[in-house]
Parts: structure tokens; C-alpha cells; sequence
């Protein structure tokens, strides 16, 4: 084969794999308590032996109500297994990537059943902002009837 034909070839090939490195994004939350940070990774959270899956009901503004499963972790359980003591806490905030945020109790976070970080919808992994999805993380309160606590693209969490 001639030299001239190979090489825009592995120029095209390089491009794409610099393209699809760089594009990675990074599926992490970090979590903030004064001056100590913890990054907890994606794994972490997506095999975590504590995770269910658990029927929910989306609302939307316009739209019909859907019935839905989610799959993740009670966070008053994950933060016991990451060694997070959140019993001098007055509140928690939860931030996204899109800048939304919100404030919740420690009372709601360690209330049963009820705060989840979820990373699965329906069987399927929540996809990013980028990809046009709801996750890689989100936060559903399940004690909440109208879905308007909710938040979506977490990767942060500040407690205070």
C-alpha cells in the first residue's frame, strides 16, 4: 500500500482517539464537609452493596404522570459506608453540574426510604447532561409527591 494513502488515515485515526479520550467525563461526586473533601467515584456508587431498585413516579410540568423504576443508593446509607458522620449537620446541598441546586435536613436525609442517589432508570444507566440524560447521578426524594425537589447532573454535595 502506498505510504501517501496510510498516513491521512492514522492522522484521521488519531484525531478520533484524542477526540473520544478528551471526551470522557469524569463520573464523580465530591463531597465537601469544611475543609475535608472526598471524591467518591462512580463505581463506588453504582456497586454499592446497599443500592435497590424501587418503583417512583416522575412529574413533569405538562406532562402525565409516568411510573418508573430507579436504581441507587439510600444516602443516609451511603454516607454510613463512606464513614461521613452527618449528625452535627444542619443541612446538605446538592449541586449540579447545570448550576441548579438545592438544600436538604439531616432529618430528611436520615428519614427511611426516602433520599436516594440514583444512577439507573428503568434498567438503564442515567445518561449525562452531555448525552441528553438526567444523571450520571440523580436525587430522588421519594416523600416528595410532586417531583419538584428532585435534581438532577449531581456532582457535588457541601455539608454544613
Amino acid at each position: 500500500m502506498d505510504i501517501k494513502k496510510i498516513i491521512p488515515i492514522i492522522v484521521v485515526i488519531g484525531f478520533i482517539l484524542i477526540f473520544s479520550y478528551s471526551s470522557k467525563e469524569d463520573i464523580s461526586i465530591n463531597i465537601i464537609q469544611g475543609e475535608d473533601q472526598l471524591i467518591v467515584e462512580k463505581d463506588f456508587i453504582y456497586n454499592h452493596t446497599d443500592s435497590i431498585t424501587f418503583p417512583a413516579v416522575v412529574r413533569s410540568s405538562g406532562k402525565k404522570p409516568v411510573l418508573t423504576e430507579y436504581k441507587g443508593v439510600e444516602m443516609s446509607k451511603l454516607f454510613n459506608s463512606l464513614n461521613v458522620d452527618i449528625s452535627n449537620v444542619e443541612r446538605l446541598t446538592f449541586n449540579a453540574t447545570d448550576g441548579y441546586r438545592i438544600i436538604l435536613s439531616t432529618e430528611e436525609i436520615n428519614e427511611p426510604n426516602n433520599v436516594y442517589l440514583t444512577f439507573e432508570r428503568d434498567g438503564k444507566p442515567l445518561k449525562s447532561k452531555k448525552q441528553g440524560g438526567n444523571g450520571p447521578f440523580q436525587l430522588v426524594i421519594r416523600q416528595d409527591p410532586f417531583s419538584q425537589r428532585w435534581i438532577k447532573h449531581i456532582d457535588g454535595i457541601v455539608l454544613e
